[in-house]
């Protein structure tokens, strides 16, 4: 009994979910598509002379093409299952007139290309748009995940220092600020050294993005001193930069 009611269930659901509006809103599209389809048919049967249009008794590969707005919708908001679904409802819709109706040459042929051509464009919509739903959830995971880390660095008591292999600094916490100003942007050897130019030798920014971890003591003009600890850290940006904390041990 259980088994029996999974599928009304889960069609009731699916009705009184957020996605109603656009099962809703498919069905509407290929009952306006499938009247259109018929419509020469529609005019036949009531008698309405003055709408019998010379389109609507024509070769249908035009009509059909409007059958790719429920496909393609379904196959950007569901996937590939709508699609699949919405693609063999279609073909049931085209099967009347292709085997009894239409007088033109090879009618279930060309509705056959376009039905698999239709599919096709369906399935790879469902594709891309999954790709991308995917994407654009890994990347909020990922700012996430960097939100929380610099969420933790922020308290830090020891200055840290993110910074790029352009030697831009990306980040620095309130301590690192304390000790020397707020440097976000700019060139590391500018704020920390007062140099236009890279440190040149001592600069450990090459063998940390090469993926050393290094560690030493670093001595400021001013006469400050630091313990250093840098190493390898890729941003959200894909681009692998340096982490580095420091921690005052002479004034």
């Amino acid at each position: 009994m259980g088994k029996q009611m999974k599928h009304p269930e889960k069609f009731l659901n699916l009705m009184g979910s957020p996605n109603a509006f656009s099962f809703y809103a498919i069905f509407v599209m290929w009952a306006v598509c499938t009247l259109f389809y018929y419509f020469g048919e529609v005019v036949d049967f009531a008698g309405w002379e003055a709408i019998r249009w010379e389109f609507f008794f024509s070769v249908h590969d035009i009509h059909r093409l409007l059958f790719l707005a429920p496909i393609l919708y379904a196959a950007y908001v569901f996937g590939i299952k709508a699609t699949i679904i919405i693609t063999i409802i279609s073909l049931m819709t085209f099967l009347p007139r292709a085997l009894f109706i239409s007088p033109y040459p090879d009618p279930l042929a060309r509705m056959l290309v376009f039905i698999v051509c239709a599919g096709i464009m369906g399935y790879l919509t469902a594709i891309i748009r999954s790709e991308s739903k995917r994407r654009s959830h890994l990347e909020a995971q990922l700012i996430g995940e960097r939100d929380k880390l610099m969420g933790i660095l922020e308290t830090m008591q020891d200055g840290v220092l993110i910074i790029g292999p352009d030697y831009k600094i990306r980040f620095m916490n309130s301590s690192a600020k304390r000790e020397f100003s707020d440097g976000v942007g700019s060139n590391c050897h500018k704020v920390l050294q007062k140099l236009d130019t890279p440190c040149g030798q001592s600069c450990k920014l090459p063998l940390v993005l090469s993926g050393n971890i290094q560690r030493w003591k670093y001595n400021l003009p001013d006469g400050r001193t630091y313990e250093v600890m840098a190493s390898p850290y890729r941003d959200t940006d894909g681009v692998i930069c340096q982490l580095t904390t420091f921690r005052k041990i002479s004034t």
